[in-house]
């Protein structure tokens, strides 16, 4: 008998499963009704349900404090009555008006979040369910005037009933009853619009199929801007009150959204799959962006940028914009089977958007581009006790939202990057092309693919699989420097963990002698794999490459070097590979935070390549507040300002001048510094005549009020009368008493967040917690750590998807003392069942309060 590999095992126990639910069998009642979509209840209702269709119909008033009634019709197909069939619905009973199934009005019965509908009133084959409800709140982001659905992952059942599971795609009529001055977007071209005693009715064309989570719509006073470039069609909502904001980045967006189409069309050989193409800016919106096919969702900030932008900010709008454009392709038309694969569509989305990205940007290292924008976040997560693997466990639907992070944005790009390099260019798009195409409009795994690439390849790859996507954390690699015919260094590989793992890789070292420069392929952990040179080495590099993972521990003779010599290194790559590995031999205890600030000033004053440099100023920053004590802070403070002061004063470029006026803004301690912000402050414009927007001029007044400049408080208040947009000025509202210097003040604010309507905006929360805990105010907000660890739970199970890692991430960033390390490890140990997935969050939280 032929030896079954893990694909084949996995598919065929996945089988057996599925007879054995759809047999006599009884199943576990305890799953199959408990909060939340279960594994067990998702496999069932695959196996059961089929042919799923959704005629949804919502009125929506003016205003948000008024429910909003709706109606769903539910039709689909039925193979076993031997279960009640679940519909979604995490609402209370008194949410549901009328219960019909099959023509018969049936007395509505909630259980955890689920109407069951006894098998009685259901037919074998067709059946049609009719709902008339009140709709949930709680996904619809309900504003005075605008709305807007955000349903990933399991958050569609809180707005209407459903199945809520990836692989139960189906098809969708909406119908939107408006007030008439809203205009609406959706999933699907209008069909039909009616105006009639001052509310609009809106029909829109039935969709292609789509998990629950991809339904999207947004209505409210939003203007209409339409464009046409070689026959694809575009439109775009949008909210800006500034003119000058749309006039000079609209074309650019349209321009942006075509090109990704176009590129995807051809890598794929599949034409663009959906019925149309449109996308909504939204003031406050939770993430960057959300592909809704056919009405992705965007923050508007993340697309109108400055009339000068930054370098980053042009690269990270493209590259935005390519990335929601690719999961048309990678998440929509194929969705993973299940949430534990929703790396799946990300890794792919920012593969392709990387690609799409480059050609636009020909003066760009895109290497060193893809180093510096990956791995630092990644090695941020992976370095922590709190590490997961890219593919993560997932029982229950309820946990979907833990499973992003970093992890899934960054390190699985690199893999992917690993698998490129093991399958080849030309093998890799092969396989692409082959798993789309056989299975669009469908839902796939990972096991999936790697299985198609393996038939294409013909290159094993499950051991590759099995350490670098289903094993958390890195490896530590070591230099070991042996004396023998000259010199020879091998690399030793240790697991953090302690399990003896192998992470199959290649190194390309580099040696350093006072007169030679040595290369060489190097396996870690292999006796036989070494580097070799005659004369002593000055400095030893792991790799040079830019695609090896893990820890780098520096030798002590290399860590001298480099704080002498680091920017004489021409190649920028190489520099950003350094100053990566530096950076992690700090937080390692491998480098001295004075040598490595010392270091990093230095060259800051001269380094020429902008994305380094770009990188530096973060770290820079970070040191700066991190790392350094407070006398070590005050002592730098007066150098550090003079030097950024001077970069921003003769820096030439408009959008070179924000960014060092951006790092001088984060510094700046002294009562000289204060001062010279509040005189930017006052001319609203930085030297050389370069104006500073609303947005920035916000940011800069409730700064000096967290600095204590002491005319924070008449800068605040003469900012709020600058602004000029009703969006903006409820944010500047939400934000000022975080930064206020009255107790009392700050701690109703932080009361009023333990309310979810005090979190309605997500990201103005997160600032709002950045001023809070800043590191230069951390001691008077450590009292607020205990209660937002015990407000976690609760985040979890009301905010979106990437807001409870922010949450606690924003929480723990500004502090490092003894206490507030002392507060988050009792807390963990009074709670010795707590959540896993929220007690990863906390550890990669809290991860440098343990390196203290």
């Amino acid at each position: 008998m032929k030896k079954c590999s893990c694909h084949t095992l996995l598919m065929l126990s996945g089988f057996i499963l599925l007879i054995s639910l759809a047999s006599c069998h009884r199943i576990d009642e305890g799953k199959y009704f408990e909060e939340g979509v279960s594994s067990l209840l998702a496999t069932y209702r695959k196996a059961t349900v089929s042919d799923v269709t959704y005629k949804l119909e919502f009125t929506i008033p003016e205003g948000k404090e008024k429910p909003i009634s709706g109606r769903a019709v539910i039709e689909f197909g039925l193979t076993s009555k031997r279960e009640p069939l679940l519909l979604d619905f995490r609402v209370s009973v008194e949410y549901l008006e009328s219960v019909s199934v099959n023509g018969h009005t049936v007395e509505p019965v909630m259980t955890n979040g689920h109407i069951m509908i006894d098998g009685r009133y259901l037919a074998g084959r067709f059946n049609r369910v009719d709902i008339a409800f009140r709709a949930g709140d709680m996904s619809l982001n309900r504003n005075d005037d605008f709305l807007y659905t955000l349903f990933v992952p399991d958050r569609a059942s809180t707005a209407f009933p459903c199945f809520d599971q990836p692989d139960l795609k189906a098809s969708y009529s909406l119908t939107l009853d408006l007030p008439a001055d809203y205009r609406a977007m959706s999933n699907s071209p209008v069909a039909v619009s009616d105006t009639a005693n001052d509310r609009i009715v809106i029909r829109f064309a039935e969709t292609k199929p789509l998990s629950t989570y991809l339904f999207a719509f947004a209505a409210g006073k939003f203007e209409l801007i339409e464009k046409e470039i070689d026959g694809v069609r575009m439109e775009m909502l949008h909210r800006e009150t500034r003119p000058e904001y749309i006039e000079n980045n609209a074309e650019e967006i349209f321009r942006l959204h075509y090109q990704s189409i176009k590129w995807l069309e051809e890598y794929t050989q599949i034409s663009y799959p959906f019925d149309k193409f449109g996308f909504v800016l939204i003031p406050s919106f939770q993430y960057s962006g959300m592909e809704h096919p056919g009405s992705i969702l965007y923050r508007a900030s993340s697309l109108l940028l400055e009339a000068t932008p930054t370098l980053n900010e042009q690269l990270s709008r493209a590259s935005l914009i390519a990335h929601e454009t690719s999961h048309i392709w990678f998440g929509d038309l194929v969705t993973m089977k299940w949430f534990d694969d929703v790396w799946l569509k990300e890794v792919f989305a920012g593969y392709m958007s990387d690609k799409i990205v480059s050609p636009d940007f020909p003066g760009i290292n895109h290497d060193l581009r893809f180093l510096l924008s990956r791995y630092p976040a990644a090695y941020a997560v992976d370095r922590t006790r709190g590490s997961n693997p890219i593919i993560q466990n997932l029982d229950n639907m309820k946990d979907a939202g833990s499973l992003y992070g970093a992890i899934i944005y960054n390190k699985a790009p690199i893999v992917m990057q690993q698998l490129e390099k093991l399958a080849g260019d030309e093998n890799l798009r092969k396989a692409i092309q082959i798993y789309l195409r056989d299975y669009s409009w469908g839902n796939a795994r990972w096991d999936d693919l790697i299985t198609i690439i393996e038939k294409v390849t013909r290159e094993p790859l499950e051991e590759w699989s099995r350490m670098w996507v289903r094993e958390a954390g890195m490896p530590v690699i070591t230099p070991i420097i042996g004396k023998e015919d000259g010199y020879r260094v091998s690399f030793r590989e240790d697991d953090p963990e302690e399990t003896l793992r192998h992470w199959p890789q290649t190194l390309e070292a580099m040696i350093i002698t006072a007169s030679d420069t040595i290369t060489s392929e190097v396996t870690p952990a292999s006796r036989n794999s070494f580097i070799k040179s005659e004369e002593e080495p000055l400095c030893i590099i792991p790799d040079i490459s830019g695609r090896a993972y893990g820890t780098f521990l520096l030798d002590s003779i290399t860590v001298a070097h480099l704080t002498i010599h680091i920017s004489e290194f021409k190649d920028p790559l190489l520099r950003g590979i350094l100053w990566i590995n530096f950076y992690e031999n700090l937080v390692n205890d491998n480098v001295a935070p004075a040598e490595f600030y010392k270091t990093a000033f230095s060259a800051l004053e001269t380094e020429a390549d902008l994305q380094i440099r770009n990188y530096l100023t973060g770290r820079f920053s970070s040191v700066y507040w991190d790392y350094l004590s407070d006398e070590e802070r005050l002592a730098a403070a007066p150098g550090a300002e003079a030097m950024i002061r001077k970069k921003l004063t003769d820096e030439a470029a408009a959008s070179d001048k924000r960014t060092w006026y951006g790092l001088y803004r984060s510094v700046a301690v002294t009562d000289k510094g204060l001062e010279y912000l509040n005189d930017i402050w006052k001319s609203s414009e930085l030297p050389g005549g370069v104006k500073l927007s609303e947005d920035e001029l916000c940011t800069l007044a409730l700064t000096l009020g967290l600095k204590g400049h002491p005319d924070a408080q008449e800068i605040i208040a003469s900012q709020r009368e600058r602004i000029t947009g009703a969006d903006r000025l409820k944010r500047y509202d939400f934000l000022i008493p975080s930064v206020s210097p009255d107790p009392t003040v700050r701690d109703a604010f932080f009361n009023s967040l333990r309310d979810p309507a005090g979190r309605e905006h997500e990201p103005w929360v997160l600032e709002a917690l950045g001023y809070l805990h800043h590191p230069m105010v951390a001691r008077r907000a450590e009292h607020y750590i205990q209660p937002s660890l015990e407000m976690l739970e609760e985040i979890k199970s009301t905010g979106d998807i990437f807001f409870p890692g922010g949450w606690i991430s924003s929480t723990l960033a500004g502090h490092r003392s003894a206490e507030a390390l002392e507060t988050v490890e009792r807390f963990l140990d009074e709670r010795p069942d707590y959540p896993a997935d929220l007690r990863m969050k906390i550890l990669q939280a809290a991860d440098h309060l343990t390196r203290q």
